[in-house]
């Protein structure tokens, strides 16, 4: 007998029992064991379902248990449950890995399990990352920092945070995107173990302020940064923020593009930092026309 087919039998016999168990706990005011039983089952046929790789009918599986627990007031096994569909819908069904996980959330919030609510909204902050829908990431990147914070999980709130400027920024939101850089690098200077990630918040940040168009502001930045920590102004970030800042006060393309390759060259730039100073250049362009 195959996988599939005793799935089927497992899930049969717990709705079965459910039906059962409903109309008896109309007369009766409750059959918590029952739906205790019907869990059990439903559970079986979605482990059932993961071997046999049916990832949809192993969550929706999976989802039942949980709603049978929550008849049974086991909150706890249905939080766990909840989490155990994510983990299944996360195969390709990202919408229902969502409400689920959204759903043992609401659990673990109610119980003062911040960490590990933190924990799962970072986990749907990172299926819509997957995704490409930008916002709903943000939003939930932040309750995700919001959780953390309020656990002292500094770490882990900063990178709910920096997540949230990186994509910020994509969006052209560069002044959110900038107070989180600032923010993050603030509380990172007087930390041994964390100070050495500064120079790439200030040169993310200075980066941000001039792909605003604002010359005058993120020259006033960078000199801001040097003054926070005196190691930034020898590091080849700050020395291509200078090299950058002068092509774009002399409108000169050609100084941009050397002083960017020759960073590259060294210490090679990713697709985000790319598209940052790619707006940058943009900025030159549009000046050099405008004096034409």
């Amino acid at each position: 007998m195959s996988d599939e087919v005793k799935a089927k039998e497992f899930l049969d016999k717990a709705e079965k029992r459910v039906k059962g168990s409903s109309f008896m706990s109309f007369f009766s005011g409750g059959s918590g064991a029952k739906f205790e039983e019907s869990a059990s089952d439903f559970t079986k046929a979605a482990n059932l379902y993961k071997m046999a790789k049916k990832w949809d009918q192993a969550g929706a599986a999976f989802q039942r248990a949980a709603e049978c627990y929550l008849k049974a007031n086991s909150k706890h096994d249905a939080a766990s449950s909840y989490v155990s569909a994510a983990n299944c819908y996360k195969k390709g069904n990202v919408a229902d890995a969502v409400i689920t996980l959204k759903a043992a959330i609401e659990y673990y919030t109610d119980e003062g399990r911040f960490s590990i609510a933190a924990k799962h909204q970072k986990e749907i902050a990172e299926l819509y990352e997957a995704e490409g829908d930008l916002e709903q990431a943000n939003a939930s990147y932040q309750i995700a920092a919001d959780f953390f914070e309020g656990e002292n999980s500094t770490v882990a709130a900063h990178q709910c945070l920096l997540k949230i400027a990186l994509f910020s920024a994509q969006l052209e939101r560069y002044d959110k995107a900038i107070e989180i850089y600032e923010r993050v690098a603030s509380a990172s200077l007087d930390n041994n173990l964390t100070q050495y990630g500064c120079k790439e918040y200030f040169f993310k940040a200075c980066l941000c302020y001039l792909a605003s168009d604002d010359l005058v502001s993120g020259e006033r930045a960078l000199q801001r940064y040097k003054d926070m920590q005196a190691s930034f102004s020898a590091t080849r970030e700050a020395r291509l923020l200078d090299d950058i800042i002068q092509a774009c006060r002399q409108n000169n393309v050609e100084n941009f593009t050397n002083a960017v390759y020759d960073f590259n060259t060294i210490s090679p730039l990713d697709s985000w930092k790319t598209s940052m100073l790619l707006k940058v250049k943009s900025t030159i362009n549009k000046d050099a026309e405008s004096v034409v």
